[in-house]
C-alpha cells in the first residue's frame, strides 16, 4: 500500500460517513481533501496531502499497520467531527475494504 492509497482509503471512510450524516464541517473538509478532483496524485487543497505525506515520513505502509496510521492521522486534526466520522470504521472492516480497493484498478496504483 502506498501513501496515496492510504490517503484515498481515509477519504473513502470519511466520505461514507458523510453520505449518511451530511455534516457541513465534514463536507467542507472532504472538499479540500478530495483526491479525485485533479488528475495528479494529491488532494484538492495540496497542503492537505503534503502534510499527510510529511506525517508519514519514510514509514512502510502495509494493510496490517494502515489502520493505526490512519487513526494517527485522524487524531492529528484534533477535530471531533473528523474523529467521529472515522470512528464508525473498525479494523476488520478497514482491512477488508483495503483488500477490495487494492485488488481493483485505481488511481495511484502505480505510485
Amino acid at each position: 500500500m502506498n501513501k496515496f492509497e492510504l490517503f484515498t482509503m481515509i477519504f473513502f471512510v470519511l466520505d461514507g460517513y458523510w453520505d449518511d450524516h451530511k455534516s457541513d464541517d465534514l463536507g467542507q473538509f472532504l472538499s479540500s481533501m478530495n483526491p479525485f478532483l485533479f488528475e495528479d496524485i494529491g488532494s484538492a487543497v495540496p497542503d492537505i496531502y503534503n502534510d499527510f505525506c510529511k506525517m508519514l515520513g519514510n514509514r512502510s505502509i502495509t494493510i496490517d499497520n494502515s489502520f493505526a496510521i490512519a487513526k494517527e492521522y485522524i487524531s492529528s486534526f484534533c477535530a471531533d467531527y473528523i474523529s467521529e466520522a472515522f470512528g464508525w470504521m473498525d479494523e476488520e472492516k478497514w482491512k477488508a475494504s483495503c483488500n477490495e480497493y487494492l485488488s481493483e484498478p485505481h488511481k495511484g496504483d502505480s505510485e
